[in-house]
């Protein structure tokens, strides 16, 4: 790519907002293709997980600037039932009242209808390693009936498939990218011989440096990947594909 995209400071939410020129071009037809469609908004997630119970994710988007920044204040991301569903669900999701229709809810659903989220589909694609992207189109008015439906799914899902071939290589090459340029040589080193099962001792005496300094180059790609221990790291290594 020509340009390094760039994310949002939004870490610690656990969602990131993506952006960049060379997405924004491409995003900008997918928004195109969608309203061709008839709806007025674009989203695609990207979810990834980094422990049994923790995910983190990152979003694109035509939603206004006002919803987006009240979903990542408010957390929004770790109730919304469409985001709970793609973690599993392969088949396309029509939103119903019913969907939102929960106490817990009551807030999502309530923001998202005063911004002009009333009715939408959401597509859900998944890879080989628990990761998953989901295409979301939405607008205000006319609820989505099966006649149309029928007519539109084809080339909904076509637009689905086609952002999220793009989309997902492209951050997750940027992910790998921008990961191995905070680690060093010594920590990869010693991160991928842990990976193949190698002790602090197994390291040191294949890596020629003390057990405790490679304890230390752990311990840094540790807090590096936002892990909680050397097991993890090597897991979110892993899946990130920064060991390859």
């Amino acid at each position: 790519m020509s340009e390094t995209p760039s994310a949002s400071p939004h870490r610690e939410s656990g969602l990131l907002l993506y952006s960049g020129n060379a997405r924004r071009d491409f995003f900008d037809g997918a928004v195109c293709g969608a309203r061709n469609l008839g709806f007025d908004y674009c989203g695609y997630l990207i979810g990834m997980p980094v422990s049994a119970t923790e995910w983190r994710f990152v979003m694109t988007s035509n939603f206004p600037r006002a919803w987006q920044r009240r979903y990542l204040r408010r957390g929004y991301h770790a109730i919304d039932p469409t985001v709970e569903y793609a973690k599993t669900g392969i088949e396309p999701m029509t939103w119903s009242r019913e969907l939102f229709a929960t106490e817990a809810l009551h807030d999502l659903s309530r923001d998202a209808g005063a911004i002009g989220f009333n009715h939408g589909w959401t597509q859900p694609l998944h890879d080989s390693r628990g990761r998953f992207g989901m295409l979301t189109l939405a607008r205000g008015d006319a609820a989505i009936g099966a006649a149309e439906l029928h007519a539109k799914l084809p080339m909904m899902q076509w637009l689905a498939q086609v952002v999220h071939d793009r989309l997902f290589a492209e951050f997750m090459a940027w992910q790998r990218n921008e990961t191995i340029g905070r680690l060093t040589e010594r920590e990869l080193a010693c991160l991928r011989l842990a990976a193949d099962g190698g002790t602090a001792g197994e390291i040191s005496a294949a890596t020629g440096i003390a057990e405790r300094t490679v304890n230390f180059h752990m311990a840094n790609a540790i807090d590096k990947l936002g892990a909680t221990n050397k097991t993890h790291a090597v897991a979110l290594a892993l899946r990130l594909g920064v060991l390859a």
